[in-house]
């Protein structure tokens, strides 16, 4: 940290000496002179660079949870596991781990901004959290030549526990990730490529959650943040990833090019806990927690490692208003434990295709479509218009490594399972009238073979479809006045159930809002746009699935029911020409003494204040 803090003041003293002016004395560089690219773009020949960002909506939304519109529950804490509240179709039909509970902090290829800098450029975001939480994000990017870009983004979080800590420093989180990347467009030759290496190093101190003081203590009890009583106490998760990812592409013609990509990653979790001496009274914080000790009673360690080489090849083009894309792909797998390796490595090829036909802006229909040899695939489309937004997808695709064979310290099991069928439908209508904007909504997810942890931590697979169907609809109202300025009242239900034979394995809850009601104008003769207001979440009471630190899985339990609850957080969000700030106050409704629980026996985050900045500089 003291080495960012340096850095950040060197960067800060060094752009402020080096600003490159035109004879105005006004700076020549800013966000519309330096552009921003997605592999996605080039891949499917869409868009092309654009200027940065520099709206302040939802500014204040930095956690991956707020960032997910609170669709991932947490174990209340910034950077602890993650878990989809509304169950998804997997994304990857291929084999896969099945470890994702800290997966959505590395950084994945479809993320990567590869920058056109006219100047060197400078990205620095800081979050400095109450009760010590802090995020310090620093990028870099800078043009070689007019063709070649290259740059880095390093991001570190670290969070102290808010749960029984011991003092200031005693962490819970630490985390870092790394982006080195660049893209290289040849001066003379239709020849261009994008390249990128990531790696992430995610450590959390794993409490297992809080516990009642007594026999007859109720979920209030459970808010005493300072006094908790914790089930684990030196249990520890570390998840590792390392990728190297190349795309690059050949135009022959307009309607002709060819295309390539390498992915290598390397992914590795492990997990370790040991008898610290302090058991006693009615429950002991190792010994009490796990269901079994198979290889040692008083030591646990247990590792996974996954790792994957994928080579795809193929050819796209544009015909007119008609883009198409297919391809041929060969990826390599392997996945083992410590303790023993249940497949040796093996070969998956595939075969697949994308098009996309779009008239004008208004109008576009995409459709998509893979075989894996030996059965596998996956098949949708989507439609979207300024009115109609409407997609489906079905997929055939392999169980998780991790549900088929494990062994370790606490658990054991080897299972056969069939692979998981889904269909996902969705659809939404836009109307705007006047002040008012409304969107109803729909989403229809079946699966077939599902697969999931009951109660005891174990693998199973409910052969019967189940049906998870949701229902809502977006309200938007606005209030302005002649200079566009006033009030904005946007709302997010959805009311979701869960049908079919054993529908009572998926958990979600019935009743779900997000809403944020705020003035937006702007201040000092218009040249500082502001926001200010209350930003919203509420849901119905539900059993929601709980975390298994050991083997990194949210599974089933039927003894702690999470409330309904409201919870809403005060900020303001302003822009002084290249820096953005942000205040906010979280959970500022909070009583004294109770809260919200964010998992089973997890209080969420209780009220602090957050300071976020975020400080562009081109040199």
């Amino acid at each position: 940290m003291r080495f960012l803090v340096v850095f950040i003041t060197f960067l800060i003293v060094y752009t402020g000496f080096n600003q490159v002016v035109d004879d105005s004395t006004r700076n020549v560089y800013g966000p519309k002179t330096t552009t921003v690219i997605s592999e996605d773009q080039w891949l499917n020949n869409y868009g092309g660079y654009v200027p940065l960002d520099t709206s302040i909506y939802l500014f204040e939304r930095q956690s991956e949870v707020d960032k997910s519109a609170r669709r991932y529950q947490n174990l209340g804490v910034l950077g602890t596991a993650l878990f989809p509240i509304f169950y998804t179709p997997g994304k990857t039909f291929g084999r896969t781990s099945g470890y994702e509970a800290y997966l959505p902090y590395a950084s994945q290829p479809s993320e990567v901004k590869y920058y056109d800098t006219k100047s060197p450029f400078i990205d620095m975001f800081v979050l400095l959290g109450g009760e010590n939480r802090n995020i310090v994000d620093i990028g870099f990017s800078r043009n070689v030549n007019e063709n070649w870009n290259l740059g880095f983004d390093f991001r570190r979080i670290t969070v102290d526990k808010q749960l029984a800590r011991d003092g200031r420093g005693d962490r819970q989180v630490e985390g870092s990730t790394f982006v080195g990347y660049t893209h290289y467009k040849h001066g003379k030759l239709p020849y261009r490529f994008m390249l990128h290496y990531s790696q992430m190093n995610h450590n959390t101190a794993e409490l297992g959650g809080v516990r009642y003081p007594n026999a007859d203590s109720l979920q209030s009890d459970l808010f005493d943040f300072n006094n908790a009583l914790l089930r684990l106490e030196e249990a520890q998760t570390n998840g590792k990833e390392r990728r190297v990812h190349l795309y690059q592409d050949f135009q022959l013609a307009d309607q002709f090019q060819l295309y390539h990509t390498l992915d290598r990653r390397i992914e590795e979790n492990t997990f370790k806990d040991f008898t610290d001496g302090s058991a006693g009274g009615n429950y002991d914080t190792y010994a009490d927690f796990y269901p079994n000790f198979f290889v040692d009673e008083d030591s646990t360690y247990q590792r996974a490692r996954f790792s994957s080489f994928t080579n795809e090849v193929g050819f796209k083009g544009d015909l007119a208003s008609v883009f198409y894309r297919t391809y041929v792909k060969v990826r390599r797998v392997d996945f083992d434990y410590n303790y023993f390796d249940p497949q040796a490595g093996s070969l998956e090829k595939y075969i697949g295709g994308y098009a996309r036909f779009r008239w004008k802006e208004q109008f576009a229909v995409t459709g998509n479509g893979a075989y894996l040899a030996g059965g596998e695939y996956t098949l949708g489309g989507t439609i979207s218009s300024d009115i109609l937004n409407a997609s489906y997808q079905t997929t055939k695709y392999s169980v998780p490594f991790i549900y088929l064979n494990y062994f370790g310290n606490n658990h054991e099991w080897s299972n056969s399972f069939n692979p998981i069928f889904t269909n996902q439908l969705k659809a939404s209508l836009r109307v705007d009238w006047k002040s008012l904007e409304i969107i109803p909504m729909a989403a229809l997810t079946s699966f077939q073979n599902f697969v999931y942890f009951d109660q005891e931590r174990q693998p199973r697979q409910n052969t019967d479809p189940l049906l998870l169907s949701s229902i809502g609809a977006d309200l938007n109202i606005r209030i302005l006045n002649e200079k566009g300025e006033g009030w904005h009242l946007e709302n997010e239900g959805l009311f979701s159930t869960v049908t079919g034979k054993g529908a009572g394995i998926i958990r979600v809850p019935k009743f779900y809002y997000n809403g944020r009601f705020f003035w937006r104008g702007n201040a000092f003769k218009d040249k500082v746009p502001f926001e200010i207001g209350l930003d919203t979440h509420a849901r119905s009471a539900y059993f929601a699935n709980t975390f298994a630190p050991e083997i990194q899985q949210f599974y089933l339990q039927d003894e702690f029911q999470i409330p309904g609850y409201y919870k809403a957080d005060l900020f303001i969000n302003m822009r002084l020409d290249k820096f953005f700030l942000s205040l906010k106050w979280i959970h500022i409704d909070q009583p004294s003494d109770n809260g919200y629980f964010a998992s089973p026996f997890y209080p969420g985050q209780p009220r602090v204040v957050d300071l976020i900045f975020r400080w562009m500089f081109f040199d």
